[in-house]
């Protein structure tokens, strides 16, 4: 799964509040998602790069709400609820095209963007393949396989949204 990621200058929905991904897809089995979080453009203080809790990506999923106050929907999870200190948080200040690469369950949040330029990211999501897809978060292909490696997607699939090699002509 991929998602490209806009945080527009001055904006509340920019700002992401602390949360674990696992929340997202919380019926998921117990394998790991992992992510590769890239900046396009340096990420900093003031654009609202990311903030980690260090070491919450062994804790188990930590309960969560749908955050109402950025009309995003957000999940967030309330660190004085979950034992977490906000203190021990990490800024992860970095220069473009840098992959920070993180576990479904390590908490972070990232800040609004104050700067004059939309802050551009991309984030991808891999997933070991007996896994739900989760397609209802959009459409992820598959990258790589042992198994079958016959079935790992080309250019041309990803074109037609398929999540996997076709030898079926479009």
């Amino acid at each position: 799964m991929y998602n490209v990621r806009p945080k527009v200058p001055r904006v509340a929905a920019g700002a992401v509040p602390w949360h674990q991904d696992k929340s997202y897809w919380p019926d998921a089995n117990s394998n790991p998602v992992v992510t590769v979080w890239i900046s396009f453009v340096d990420a900093t203080l003031e654009n609202g790069c990311l903030h980690v809790l260090p070491r919450t990506q062994t804790h188990k999923v930590h309960a969560f709400h749908r955050e109402t106050y950025s009309g995003t929907g957000f999940t967030e999870v309330d660190l004085e609820a979950a034992g977490l200190v906000r203190d021990r948080s990490v800024a992860l200040p970095i220069p473009a095209g840098t992959a920070i690469l993180f576990n479904d369950r390590l908490v972070h949040c990232s800040t609004r963007n104050d700067s004059d330029h939309v802050r551009w990211s991309v984030d991808l999501r891999y997933q070991p393949t007996d896994q739900d897809p989760m397609t209802s978060h959009g459409a992820g292909f598959l990258a790589r396989s042992r198994k079958h490696p016959e079935r790992v997607a080309h250019l041309n699939d990803w074109l037609a949204e398929r999540p996997e090699h076709s030898t079926v002509r479009a």
